[in-house]
């Protein structure tokens, strides 16, 4: 552990100190369009490139050096086919942060991904879902495939859509990988994605990289694999709606915003300033923003899973909160 953390941090301080030099090396830049990018200046686009270097160090250590790492027969066992997700969705992030795919090619490819990854590894597939308000396992039988392969495209595009200014995803992965650390047997490897994202949320609120898409779908697709692993193999996840309320908020956005663009008769897909980060970054500072999504993200896993309140309750809880905000803010 002590060999992977002091890695990591020699790791990180030569990132910084040659920042400049991999922003060059990979060239891919944000530039302001006064539409919906209203930042100032031309930004790089690395937030993907220093988590995947990053990564490769710590599965390094882990499948070489590190002997004692807990369940570590799987990553030997099953890397092919978690690695493939993981950096199919990097190089596709990368490629639409440089040329700009349309929303159409990006969720082909992110089905192709997701059918070759649950070819590979049955393990990813979610054959039955536990509820805390029913005492019986439902199993999904024939539709296991299908509703992976739905859960897994929703998350991806909840995520995405909810990326919009300095600082916001990565708090949201900050909360959501503690959350999943707090009871997972392999609470090492989250440890060290939180401490790598928080070098990268110093970078990101200092102005120095963004997320993009490549940052946004190669953390996205960790979360998969690691919500779907939690509740497959180790059970330190029970229920579903224990997932669906950790996720909740890019959730709701997501939802909100693609029944109003089909309303109004728009591309679900193609962006707008409607999102919630939008709305209180008209009316608050970037640091207050950024407080009030913590506490919304916060706020319903905190309520079902250390309170112990029932799941209706704080569903509903959550849904009056939330659409009261987007009501005052709209």
């Amino acid at each position: 552990m002590m060999g992977i953390f002091f890695g990591l941090v020699i790791l990180n301080c030569l990132l910084f100190i040659n920042l400049k030099k991999l922003s060059n090396f990979i060239n891919v830049f944000d530039k302001p369009d006064n539409k919906l990018k209203k930042h100032t200046a031309t930004v790089p686009l690395l937030g993907g490139t220093i988590l995947v270097i990053n990564f490769s160090l710590m599965i390094l250590f882990i499948l070489i050096f590190d002997y004692k790492f807990p369940y570590k027969e799987i990553f030997l066992i099953k890397y092919t086919s978690i690695f493939f997700f993981f950096f199919s969705f990097f190089i596709l992030g990368i490629i639409d942060d440089k040329y700009k795919l349309k929303p159409e090619k990006r969720f082909f490819l992110s089905i192709l991904f997701s059918i070759i990854v649950l070819t590979l590894n049955k393990d990813l597939i979610i054959s039955d879902v536990k509820f805390s308000f029913y005492e019986n396992r439902l199993f999904l039988n024939n539709y296991s495939y299908f509703f992976t392969i739905f859960c897994i495209m929703i998350l991806i595009n909840a995520l995405n859509f909810y990326d919009g200014i300095n600082g916001q995803s990565i708090l949201f992965f900050l909360i959501t990988f503690s959350y999943i650390a707090y009871n997972s047997p392999i609470y090492i490897f989250y440890i060290l994605i939180i401490l790598v994202l928080i070098f990268i949320l110093f970078l990101n609120l200092s102005g120095k990289t963004f997320m993009g898409d490549n940052g946004i779908y190669f953390l996205g697709s960790i979360l998969i694999i690691s919500l779907i692993y939690e509740h497959n193999i180790f059970k330190s996840i029970k229920y579903a709606d224990q997932i669906f309320l950790l996720l909740i908020l890019p959730g709701y956005d997501l939802l909100r915003l693609t029944s109003t663009r089909i309303y109004k008769g728009k591309n679900a897909f193609y962006g707008d300033r409607n999102h919630i980060h939008h709305l209180l970054i008209n009316r608050f500072s970037l640091s207050n923003t950024n407080i009030i999504l913590v506490l919304l993200a916060i706020l319903p896993i905190f309520l079902f899973s250390f309170i112990g309140i029932n799941f209706f309750v704080v569903l509903t809880i959550f849904t009056f909160i939330y659409f009261l905000l987007i009501l005052k803010l709209s």
